[in-house]
């Protein structure tokens, strides 16, 4: 079953004008013949008699929010702590918490959704262990998760803010996600809310395929298809920063990792993810001239394409803002998402997670 449901997320994807991973999907893991650094470790790990690796399944999206696993994975963090980490392509975290709550699946990187607060609610084994990316705190600057209005209509003047969607198509990978609470925290500050726009969900990749066509008059995309959009003169940039300074995507740990025996495994899976991500604390260190090509590398984008993108700020230690996580909460609760609300100790594993100040 999980792996129709992954063939089918794939080939929904495939038709991204910057070849997003074509069915049958593709599945990235502990390299056969690592890098220079992973090799090294590896040795290290060999010189201390470590056990075998222990192989886990993880879910992300293809966006530069999940910039800390890349470079675990590509750098070797994993392979350190005697893990064997599969990532595989989905169009949404939401598409996995099932899977995560009956153990076929370990991890997955996503946003915080309706089906993640709904799943809480039938007592499904899965909860938040870590905060992964945020949006910039500053209005107005350009973040890594912009809204586009479709070119033509920005050319007309039909468009040219967010008051112009009022009736209009705008595309979400997902309703009840992350996406779905930017674009209504945009319209809000205008008095508008997300019943005054028409919803149309697509996966990521082909939103710029939809803008082309006149399918949708705008979107909301993460880096790096944000960047592609812009350079192609795909989409026009109408909010910059719809959200600033929320919580954009976070670990969350199903059935498997979150039993007691598993906790030193759960640990070294956090300790690998807290590392990279701790390496990546300022624009100038996301974007060196070494994790370009990481980038590019999970994203099957250009280098040069990468290397113009708006990045995410990842909290030190992935340190989670639970309060956003509640308002977004919330948010979903009055918006009908979802029947109950939660407090904290309901969706997050306090063992592992470090609250933000």
């Amino acid at each position: 079953m999980l792996r129709s449901l992954l063939i089918a997320v794939a080939c929904l994807s495939a038709g991204f004008i910057a070849q997003a991973p074509a069915a049958p999907m593709e599945s990235l893991s502990t390299p056969s013949k690592p890098g220079a650094g992973a090799a090294l470790l590896l040795a290290q790990a060999g010189q201390t008699g470590k056990p075998p690796l222990r192989k886990l399944r993880g879910a992300y999206v293809v966006s530069l929010s999940f910039s800390p696993l890349f470079l675990a994975v590509d750098k070797g963090y994993f392979q350190a702590e005697n893990i064997d980490m599969e990532i595989q392509v989905v169009q949404s975290a939401a598409d996995v918490v099932a899977f995560l709550g009956v153990g076929q699946m370990d991890i997955a990187f996503g946003n915080i959704s309706d089906t993640f607060f709904n799943a809480i609610n039938r007592k499904v084994d899965i909860k938040i262990v870590g905060g992964m990316s945020y949006t910039p705190k500053e209005i107005g600057i350009l973040s890594p998760t912009p809204i586009f209005a479709r070119k033509a209509l920005f050319d007309s003047g039909a468009v040219k803010s967010m008051a112009d969607f009022k009736g209009r198509k705008i595309a979400l990978n997902a309703r009840g996600g992350i996406v779905e609470f930017q674009v209504s925290q945009s319209l809000r500050r205008i008095g508008m809310s997300i019943k005054d726009v028409e919803i149309e969900t697509l996966p990521f990749p082909d939103m710029p395929i939809a803008l082309t066509k006149g399918a949708v008059d705008g979107a909301i995309m993460p880096e790096p298809i944000a960047t592609s959009a812009r350079e192609r003169g795909i989409g026009v940039v109408i909010d910059p920063n719809p959200a600033p300074g929320i919580v954009v995507t976070t670990v969350m740990f199903g059935k498997n990792l979150l039993a007691d025996a598993e906790a030193p495994l759960a640990n070294a899976v956090l300790r690998a993810l807290r590392r990279a991500s701790n390496e990546l604390q300022s624009p100038e260190a996301i974007m060196s001239r070494e994790n370009i090509p990481i980038w590019a590398k999970y994203t099957k984008l250009p280098t040069e394409t990468v290397a113009k993108t708006k990045p995410y700020v990842f909290a030190r230690d992935l340190a989670l803002d639970v309060d956003n996580l509640l308002e977004q909460q919330k948010f979903l609760a009055e918006s009908g998402r979802i029947s109950a609300q939660f407090p904290a100790e309901r969706v997050i594993d306090s063992r592992f997670v470090i609250r933000m100040r």
